[in-house]
């Protein structure tokens, strides 16, 4: 809009000096200024010519990222692949969904089953709440299985109930804090299960195990009683 302003202000400015002057030279001042007004009215028309077709700047559609900068790698940032599962062993198989443990809760869950694999140690512990002896053996199992497994998870006990109802075995494994899973008690006398060519003469009574079920400690050797307390610490000294 300046370069029309402009002509507007040249045109009237030199008309307005007309006034008064002689014909004649009325006349030929009114010419030149007619030619001073296409003078104007072109440079104007000039003006804008340039002004519309002047190069605008380009915007590039991306950020110019200087030579120094290392672009990040996608495939180096992807996460790694999680690790294939752990096998589980035809030993461990056997107990696949009889196995419970004690919730937060204070109510019995069901074992994961993907929790058998990788285990190459275990323990079985025959065990029931009107056994004194058992009742004064228990806490300090549960002590080192709390402070022993989280470093050794190839290693896991299984508790063998020998009360008499499901009721004295939540009862009891509520008492003593047990943490380890338990075989379900309606599933204490299957005969697909390997619980009996394990469990001695009396209780308490712990055996420990490798990965395809061959003693490597009982709490009975040559028919006699060494307890339960040997074979916890056989397993501190056998698993690694």
């Amino acid at each position: 809009m300046v370069p029309f302003r402009c002509i507007d202000e040249c045109f009237l400015g030199h008309s307005t000096s007309l006034v008064g002057l002689t014909p004649k030279l009325d006349a030929t001042l009114w010419g030149m200024d007619r030619v001073f007004f296409w003078i104007c009215m072109g440079l104007s028309l000039l003006g804008g010519v340039y002004l519309i077709s002047a190069p605008s700047k380009s915007v590039s559609a991306s950020p110019t990222v200087p030579n120094n900068v290392v672009q990040p790698n996608s495939a180096a940032s992807a996460p790694a692949p999680a690790p294939p599962p752990k096998p589980v062993s035809i030993f461990a198989a056997q107990f696949k969904d009889h196995l419970m443990v004690m919730g937060p809760d204070g109510f019995p869950h069901g074992f994961k089953n993907e929790r058998l694999a990788g285990i190459k140690y275990w323990a079985f512990y025959y065990s029931a709440s009107w056994c004194p002896p058992c009742r004064a053996f228990t806490p300090e199992l549960v002590s080192f299985y709390n402070s022993f497994k989280p470093s050794h998870p190839d290693f896991e006990l299984i508790f063998i109930d020998e009360d008499s109802s499901d009721g004295d075995m939540i009862n009891y494994m509520k008492a003593d804090s047990m943490t380890w899973p338990a075989v379900w008690f309606q599933d204490l006398h299957n005969p697909g299960l390997p619980l009996g060519q394990y469990q001695g003469s009396g209780i308490p009574d712990l055996v420990l195990v490798d990965a395809d079920g061959h003693v490597l400690s009982n709490s009975f050797r040559n028919g006699q009683y060494v307890g339960a307390n040997t074979v916890m610490y056989d397993i501190g000294n056998i698993v690694r």
